[in-house]
């Protein structure tokens, strides 16, 4: 058997995807022209730096800037919300849009029986008296909600807190059940 034969499509299949991956990639722009920026993120009023120069708060409109590939870093209230790779293109108005969003959340518990004590994360974050208990400033990602309520034993579930949002749990430590609610800015989700 001719061993040109058998290493040959190999041979081939990665010569395309390696030239379909580099193809993926858009080409830099090039380097020592000029073009302009217009920066917009929704809050208004964040620190913006486009390669490594502070450009001030946005909205940024029209600012001239060298060409090239840079990074765009959004920072509000000591967070980076945004960090994307951003190419300024010669002759030409360059715009960035962006949503930013506090990666911090809330969590509303309410339990049956009424009145737990309710743990996140492993430590005791407060009570719930006869009503609601909301957590405040939760950093966004998932965490374990708990509740130990008077003649149960540990009632714990994971839940996922977003930024700017508030999840409402509800925990029935009786019959081990729960329902999670993510109410957002805008709409809520279940």
């Amino acid at each position: 058997m001719n061993i040109f034969r058998l290493v040959l499509p190999f041979a081939l299949t990665l010569a395309l995807s390696i030239n379909v991956f580099a193809q993926d990639d858009e080409d830099p722009p090039p380097r020592g022209g000029q073009g302009t920026v217009t920066i917009i993120t929704d809050p208004p009023n964040s620190d913006v730096s486009l390669g490594f120069q502070d450009l001030g708060k946005s909205p940024i409109l029209k600012r001239p800037f060298p060409s090239g590939r840079h990074n765009l870093i959004v920072i509000d209230q000591g967070k980076e919300l945004i960090n994307v790779r951003f190419n300024v293109w010669p002759d030409r108005e360059n715009v960035f849009k962006g949503t930013t969003t506090m990666p911090i959340g809330g969590i509303k518990v309410t339990t049956n029986p009424d009145k737990c004590h309710i743990y996140l994360d492993g430590e005791m974050a407060d009570h719930t008296a006869g009503g609601p208990l909301t957590i405040n400033s939760v950093e966004a990602g998932d965490h374990t909600i708990g509740a130990i309520c008077p003649g149960l034993r540990l009632y714990e579930i994971l839940i996922n807190v977003r930024g700017e949002q508030t999840t409402e749990v509800h925990l029935d430590a009786r019959r081990r059940n729960s329902t999670v609610k993510i109410v957002g800015r805008e709409k809520a989700e279940e």
